[in-house]
C-alpha cells in the first residue's frame, strides 16, 4: 500500500527538525512545534486510507471542498503520519485563501516528509500570501539545498531578502548566482535595485559600466544606466544613455517613454509628446501601459493641446491593436470628452463588435445614445446589452427612459420595476421613482405618479428634477396648485435660469389665473432657452390670450405651428382664434 506503510512502533513524536534549527538561527522566525503521533496501521485500515485517498481526489477535482476534506481528514485519523493528506488538504486550504490551515497543514506534511520538493515549493507560496518572509526565506533556503541547480529558487531568495529590507545580503546572493550561471540581466537588475536601496549610486554605476565595457552593443545596459542617472536626478547623462540605447536599437519604445518623461519634466511638451507617438507604435510597451498614459491627460482636459495629445495616441493604438476592443473604448473615450457623441458611439460600437461583455462601453454607448436623443438606439441597445448583462439596474433604467420617450410608457413601468430590484445607489433610486412618476401620468394613472414622486423627494427633497416634474403634472391637473407651485418655486432657487422649470412655473401661475406674473416669467423661460422652443411660445400665446392680446397670442400660436409643434389642440386655438384646454 502506498499511502499507509504498517509501523511497528506504538507512538512516535515528529517533532519539525527543520523549523526549530533555523529558529534558533533567526528570531524573527515564528514556528511553532508540531507534534504528531503515529500508530500501528493495520491491513484493513491501510486499504480503507487508499480507498479514502483516491475518493478525495476525486471531491477535489469536482471542487467538492468540504468532502474532500472529511475524506482527508478521516485518513489522518487512522494514520496521524499520513503527509499526503496533510498536503492535499493544505492545496485545498490554499486555494480557498484560508492560508493559516494551509500553512498548518503543509507544516505537517514537511515534518514527516521533509524531503519532497513541492511541499517546500507550497510552503514558500503560503508564506509569501501571509508576507511572512522570514519563513518564506527559510523555505527558500530549504529548496535551493534540495534543487541547487534550480537558480529561480535563489533568485527567489534574493528577492525576499529585499522584502527583509537586507540588501547587502542580497547582493552576495546575486553574486553567488552569477558565480554559476555568470551575470545576467535580471541578477544585474537585482542587484541595481540593492544598491539603490543602500544608496549606493556608485557601486550601481560601476556595476553598469562594467557590464556596458562588457557587451557594448547591449541597448538594455545603456538604458538602466540612463534610469539610474534619472533617479539620481542627473538629466544630463540621462539622456545620453537613453540616445545611445537608442542608436542602438531605435524600436525599443521604454527609451522613448523615458526621453518622454524627462522632455516633460523639463517642459519640453511637443519632444515628449513626440516621444511618445513612437513608443505607442512599439510592440514592447504592452497595451494597458498605453492605455493609462491616455487617461492621464483626460485631467489636463478640456485645454486643447492635451485633448490633440490623447486623440492622437488613441487613434494609433485602433491602428496598432485593430483586434483588440480595448483600444476603440479607449478611443471612443476621447472623443466623448471631446463631446464628439456620434463619432464615439461608432468607436464604441467596433469595439464591441470584437468584443460584447465590456459593460462599460455598453453603458456609455447607451448614455451617448440618450445624449442624441436617440431613443430607438437606447431601447435597441439597452435591450442587446441586458442580454449580456441582465443584472445591471443601469440598464433597464436607461431603456425605460427610452421607452417613456417613445410613448411606451407600460412597458417602461415594468423596465423601472426591474431596476428596483437591483441593488441600485441611492441617486439612481431617485431617478427611478421620478421617472416611474412620468410614466404613470403618462398613463393617466394620476394617484400612482404623485406617489412616485413622493418617494423620490423622500430621498431627496431637493431634487430639481422631480420638484419641476411633479408640480409641472400637477398643474396640468389643475391639482394642489400651490403645492406645485412651492415645488416650482424651489427647483428655480436651486437651479436658476432653466428655461423648463421657469417655464413650469410660469404655467402654474397661469392656472392660478395670475397672469400677469406668468407673463413675466414666461419671458424670462423663452429669454433662457438656447433655442427657440415651440411649447415655450404655445403658453405663451395662452398667457397672452387671457391678458386681452388675441393678435398677439394667435400669432405665437403661429410660430410654434411653423416650429413643429402639431397638436390638435393647438390647430383649434388657430383656427378658432381662442385659448382651448
Amino acid at each position: 500500500m502506498i499511502f499507509a506503510p504498517k509501523k511497528n512502533i506504538l507512538l512516535l513524536f515528529f517533532l519539525i527538525s527543520y523549523f526549530p534549527a533555523f529558529a534558533q538561527k533567526n528570531k524573527e522566525a515564528r514556528q511553532n512545534i508540531v507534534l504528531i503521533a503515529g500508530k500501528p496501521i493495520s491491513t484493513k485500515d491501510s486499504v480503507t486510507i487508499e480507498n479514502l485517498f483516491f475518493l478525495g481526489l476525486q471531491n477535489k477535482l469536482n471542487q467538492q471542498n468540504q468532502a474532500a476534506i472529511n475524506n482527508f481528514n478521516s485518513i489522518i485519523a487512522l494514520d496521524p503520519q499520513n503527509h499526503n493528506a496533510y498536503y492535499e488538504l493544505a492545496q485545498i486550504y490554499f486555494k480557498s485563501k484560508d492560508y493559516e490551515k494551509a500553512k498548518e497543514n503543509i507544516q505537517k506534511a514537511i515534518t514527516v516528509n521533509g524531503e519532497n520538493e513541492w511541499y517546500w515549493v507550497l510552503s514558500a507560496t503560503i508564506y509569501q500570501e501571509l508576507k511572512d518572509y522570514n519563513l518564506l526565506s527559510y523555505a527558500l533556503d530549504e529548496l535551493v539545498k534540495l534543487s541547487p541547480d534550480k537558480i529561480e529558487y535563489r533568485l527567489e531568495k534574493a528577492n525576499t531578502l529585499m522584502l527583509l529590507q537586507k540588501p547587502g545580503d542580497a547582493i552576495k546572493e546575486y553574486q553567488e548566482i552569477e558565480k554559476n550561471i555568470g551575470s545576467g540581466l535580471e541578477t544585474l537588475e537585482g542587484k541595481l535595485r540593492a544598491y539603490r536601496a543602500l544608496g549606493d549610486f556608485k557601486s550601481a554605476e560601476e556595476e553598469l559600466k562594467k557590464q556596458i565595457n562588457l557587451d557594448p552593443a547591449n541597448f538594455r545596459y545603456h538604458i538602466l544606466l540612463g534610469d539610474l542617472y534619472f533617479n539620481n536626478k542627473d538629466k544630463e547623462n540621462a539622456v545620453a544613455s537613453y540616445k545611445k540605447a537608442k542608436e542602438l536599437d531605435s524600436g525599443t519604445g521604454y527609451v522613448n517613454l523615458a526621453l518622454s518623461d524627462i522632455y516633460n519634466s523639463e517642459g519640453r511638451t511637443e519632444e515628449a509628446f513626440s516621444e511618445l507617438t513612437q513608443a505607442f507604435r512599439a510592440s514592447e510597451i504592452n497595451l494597458d501601459q498605453k492605455v493609462k498614459i491616455i487617461i492621464s491627460y483626460f485631467s489636463f482636459f478640456p485645454d486643447l493641446k492635451y485633448v490633440r495629445y490623447a486623440e492622437s495616441l488613441a487613434f494609433i493604438l485602433t491602428e496598432e491593436y485593430p483586434d483588440e476592443a480595448k483600444s476603440f473604448a479607449i478611443y471612443g473615450d476621447v472623443l466623448f470628452q471631446k463631446g464628439e457623441y456620434k463619432k464615439a458611439g461608432e468607436s464604441y460600437q467596433r469595439a464591441l463588435a470584437l468584443n460584447k461583455n465590456i459593460y462599460a462601453v455598453w453603458e456609455q454607448l447607451v448614455r451617448i445614445k440618450l445624449s442624441l436623443n436617440d431613443m430607438k438606439g437606447v431601447i435597441e441597445t439597452g435591450d442587446e446589452a441586458l442580454t449580456y448583462f441582465p443584472q445591471s439596474g443601469n440598464l433597464y433604467f436607461f431603456v425605460a427612459i427610452g421607452l417613456v420617450q417613445a410613448k411606451q410608457s407600460e412597458k417602461a413601468i415594468e423596465y423601472l420595476n426591474n431596476a428596483l430590484n437591483f441593488d441600485v445607489d441611492k441617486p439612481a433610486k431617485i431617478q427611478i421613482y421620478s421617472t416611474l412618476g412620468d410614466a404613470y401620468q403618462n398613463l393617466g394613472k394620476y394617484k400612482e405618479s404623485s406617489e412616485s414622486y413622493e418617494k423620490a423627494l423622500a430621498l431627496d427633497a431637493n431634487n430639481v428634477y422631480t420638484l419641476n416634474n411633479y408640480a409641472y403634472y400637477l398643474s396640468l391637473r389643475s391639482e394642489k396648485l400651490e403645492k406645485a407651485a412651492q415645488m416650482s418655486s424651489l427647483s428655480n432657487k436651486l437651479d436658476p435660469n432653466n428655461a423648463s422649470f421657469l417655464d413650469t412655473y410660469a404655467w402654474i401661475l397661469f392656472k392660478q389665473k395670475k397672469y400677469n406674473e406668468a407673463k413675466e416669467w414666461i419671458e424670462k423661460a423663452i429669454k433662457a432657452s438656447k433655442e427657440t422652443n415651440a411649447v415655450l411660445l404655445e403658453h405663451y400665446g395662452d398667457i397672452l390670450y387671457h391678458l386681452q392680446s388675441v393678435d398677439l397670442a394667435l400669432s405665437y400660436w403661429k410660430k410654434a405651428k411653423d416650429l413643429g409643434e402639431d397638436s390638435a389642440v393647438l390647430e383649434r386655438k388657430i383656427n378658432e382664434k381662442k385659448y382651448v384646454e
